[in-house]
């Protein structure tokens, strides 16, 4: 194989993995929040969860997404384990989808594919249509990756060693379950291994019970992106990653043995049309082979669905974590609704996550900028669209409330309720624009930020996240002291702002410094002091106990 071959090859797998990202993030941002809701509400008993796994997987084309968002609701509290064992099950037969996909050889049709993406990529005229562009491109150019990955790997099958060094690896069961596993972990897809598979087996270079071993091992090593969202979560979300990994593991054990004795391969020959040992229809058998791996693992492993949930309880035992929202409500419990002073309470609550939220938002924004990690930068995105999410559910809440009280002090509180959780909302926007200002405006200076400037923003962000601190507290139990306190800070910012604004101006107006610099130091300034107004609100409407009279309004209305 030459270097070209080895490029074209590489070349090939990041296309497809690119086009199954590209489909998957956009699937998830149109149907995400339907997704979500449907995973809270239909996934009491495991055979649901199988359904419910099977479908959302099949929609968004990833098993890895499934989990991630399964995570976040078991990590809240809104799922429990036993719940999420047949969501993880369903999730592992809807990521087959994709093979199945692959094995019709749309390839042919890709570049059509990508002229109908792109065509309504020109034409669109909202963001709906946008993402759904951007799901028929990332579709195409899946295929378009296969189709440069076959053509590099297709001079292989006249090669002699190539061919024995692929039949010694996938004819090994231990060696091709290890390989398959590895190589999954490595590029956190199950999909582009499966597909890898097919591509080598399609060009002769390795034989039906080889792949099969192969995509056996890719169905544990996809186990990977649970534990990765596991990090950092309770210890009922790492369970979670490891009952998805204790139910492949245990059926590649049986499916291999099955394999070796060569029933299993019996069986998809029989349901598969075309002789495999021919070479005929290979892509199919494999994509059936994986298909009916997951779900004759599941029907055997549903009934013991209980029994995997304990076995992880016990090897992971009960951790002390006190973790973040991801945008799932921890607080928000619909059963108390009637009681209305008990909901309000717990609204509050959910409010204080959102804080929670922009906090980390503000801390990692900062982490970026002084530690220069693009990896941080990207994460702000998510928080931002994890606060946005926590704002539509306390607000759907509670509306909810609204609709079943007749209490008038209730009835009062609640367009303060709804005020203050649009504010912290638009913290969380300004907390983007902060990430914005910090780590791409003034990266993309030419001249690095002096020392003074930088000493202007930490100062800021110290007394900022302070502001935060107190106010979180605050919403605990609306302590008087504490609102004294966080209006006394918020004058002080605002003081500090405007001196500094001045000062930076003048040394722009003499030429003493990088007006660059001078410029998107002032823009962090002026953030900085829109947050500290918001979290002013926030206490105001909380020292009123949320409820405006004639003689107080909002502050935005009352020009603030």
């Amino acid at each position: 194989m030459s270097v070209l071959q080895i490029i074209n090859f590489f070349g090939g797998l990041a296309l497809f993995l690119f086009g199954m990202n590209k489909m998957s993030d956009n699937l998830q941002s149109v149907a995400g929040n339907e997704m979500r809701r449907i995973l809270k509400m239909l996934t009491n008993t495991p055979l649901k969860g199988v359904f419910v796994g099977l479908g959302v997987t099949a929609l968004v084309q990833s098993s890895s997404a499934t989990t991630v968002m399964m995570i976040g609701l078991v990590n809240t509290g809104i799922m429990t384990l036993n719940q999420a064992v047949g969501v993880v099950m369903g999730a592992n037969i809807g990521t087959t989808v994709t093979a199945q996909l692959i094995a019709f050889n749309i390839g042919h049709y890709a570049y059509g594919i990508i002229i109908a993406g792109v065509t309504l990529l020109f034409i669109r005229k909202s963001r709906v249509m946008e993402r759904w562009s951007q799901i028929i491109i990332g579709f195409g150019l899946l295929f378009i990756g296969l189709n440069v990955m076959s053509g590099a790997v297709s001079p292989l099958k006249d090669s002699v060693i190539a061919h024995h060094l692929m039949v010694t690896l996938s004819g090994n069961p231990i060696l091709g379950i290890l390989t398959g596993t590895i190589f999954t972990m490595i590029i956190q897809s199950s999909s582009a291994s499966v597909g890898i598979v097919i591509v080598l087996a399609s060009n002769g270079l390795i034989p039906f019970e080889g792949a099969l071993y192969l995509v056996f091992g890719d169905n544990i090593g996809t186990t990977i992106t649970a534990w990765l969202a596991g990090i950092g979560s309770n210890s009922t979300a790492r369970r979670v990653a490891l009952v998805h990994t204790m139910f492949n593991l245990f059926g590649t054990i049986l499916f291999g043995i099955l394999t070796y004795l060569g029933i299993y391969t019996l069986i998809i020959n029989k349901i598969t049309p075309g002789n495999v040992l021919a070479g005929e229809n290979i892509a199919r058998h494999i994509a059936n082979g994986h298909t009916f791996f997951n779900v004759l693992n599941t029907i055997i492993f549903l009934p013991f669905a209980g029994l995997l949930a304990k076995a992880a309880t016990k090897i992971i035992p009960q951790g002390k974590e006190d973790t973040l929202s991801l945008g799932e409500p921890k607080h928000l419990n619909y059963l108390v609704i009637n009681n209305a002073d008990l909901a309000i309470s717990q609204s509050l609550k959910e409010m204080r996550e959102m804080l929670r939220l922009v906090r980390l938002g503000l801390t990692v924004s900062y982490e970026a900028f002084k530690d220069k990690n693009y990896r941080k930068q990207i994460r702000i995105s998510k928080i931002e669209s994890a606060i946005d999410h926590l704002q539509r559910e306390i607000t759907l809440y509670l509306v909810a409330v609204n609709e079943r009280t007749n209490a008038d002090e209730i009835i009062q509180k609640i367009p303060a309720l709804l005020h203050t959780v649009n504010d912290i909302e638009k913290i969380g926007d300004f907390t983007e624009e902060v990430n914005r200002i910090l780590n791409y405006q003034i990266t993309c200076q030419k001249v690095p930020l002096c020392p003074n400037f930088i000493a202007m923003i930490d100062d800021l962000h110290a007394k900022l996240m302070f502001m935060i601190d107190l106010s979180i507290e605050y919403l605990e139990d609306l302590k008087v002291d504490y609102t004294y306190k966080i209006i006394e800070i918020e004058g002080r910012i605002n003081e500090q702002h405007k001196n500094l604004r001045e000062q930076i101006l003048t040394l722009i107006q003499n030429g003493d410094c990088d007006a660059a610099g001078g410029l998107n130091t002032m823009d962090y300034l002026d953030e900085v002091e829109v947050i500290a107004d918001k979290l002013k609100n926030l206490v105001k409407a909380g020292s009123h106990n949320f409820v405006y009279s004639q003689d107080h309004q909002p502050m935005d209305e009352a020009g603030s």
